[in-house]
C-alpha cells in the first residue's frame, strides 16, 4: 500500500506542477505570437532589403509603359512620406505600414501647377506632361507593397500586381530635378567651407 500511495502522490504532484505551470505557458505563447515592433529608426517602407530611407528615385515605367526620358518624375522616401517631382508639381504622399511587408497612401497632396506640354526634339511628338502625372499618383495612390531589386524599387497594387517601376538616383537630386531649399542650403554650407579653407 505504501507504493500506491508514493504512485499516488507523485501523479499529483506531476499534474498541480502542469496545472501551475499552464497559465505561464499560455502567457508565454502570447507574448511570443505578438509581432515584433519595427525599430524607431527602420524606414516603415519596407522592401525586404535595405532601408529605403532617405533614397532617391526617378520613374521609369507605369504598368509597363516606359516614361519618355524628356519626362523627370521623381520620389524621395521618407519616414512618413513619400515626396517628390511628378513632372509638373511637387507632391507627398503620405504613408502607413500595414503588415509586415505592406503599406497604404493615406495621403496625396501636391501643388497645383498648370502642367504643360513638351517637345523633347523638334518634330517630335509631344509629351502630356499632366496627363504623365495624375496617372503617376493615382497609380501611386494604389500601391500596396514594394520591392527593391538592385538599382530598381518595384511597387505593387492591392491586387499583387506590377505597377510602378523606379531606377535609383544617386547624389543630392535626381537628373532634371529642381533644386530644393535643402540643396541649395547644401551648396551655399559646401561654397563657406571652400572659402574658409
Amino acid at each position: 500500500m505504501h507504493k500506491d500511495t508514493d504512485t499516488h502522490t507523485n501523479e499529483l504532484f506531476t499534474q498541480r506542477r502542469k496545472l501551475l505551470l499552464l497559465p505561464l505557458a499560455l502567457c508565454l505563447g502570447d507574448a511570443l505570437a505578438q509581432s515584433i515592433p519595427v525599430p524607431s529608426t527602420a524606414c516603415p517602407l519596407n522592401s525586404g532589403g535595405p532601408s529605403l530611407l532617405g533614397t532617391r528615385w526617378r520613374l521609369y515605367s507605369i504598368y509597363g509603359n516606359r516614361v519618355p526620358d524628356s519626362l523627370v518624375i521623381t520620389m524621395k522616401v521618407g519616414m512618413t512620406a513619400m515626396e517628390g517631382v511628378g513632372g509638373c508639381n511637387t507632391y507627398v504622399a503620405r504613408f502607413i505600414q500595414v503588415g509586415n511587408r505592406g503599406f497604404k497612401v493615406t495621403d496625396i497632396s501636391k501643388t497645383r501647377t498648370p502642367c504643360t506640354a513638351i517637345r523633347p526634339a523638334p518634330g517630335s511628338p509631344t509629351v502630356n506632361v499632366g496627363s504623365w502625372e495624375g496617372s503617376y499618383l493615382r497609380v501611386l495612390r494604389r500601391a500596396g507593397s514594394v520591392q527593391q531589386l538592385g538599382a530598381t524599387l518595384q511597387f505593387y497594387d492591392f491586387n499583387g500586381a506590377a505597377s510602378i517601376i523606379f531606377i535609383r538616383s544617386y547624389g543630392n537630386r535626381v537628373s532634371g530635378e529642381k533644386e530644393n531649399k535643402e540643396d541649395k542650403e547644401n551648396k551655399e554650407n559646401n561654397t563657406d567651407k571652400e572659402k574658409t579653407i
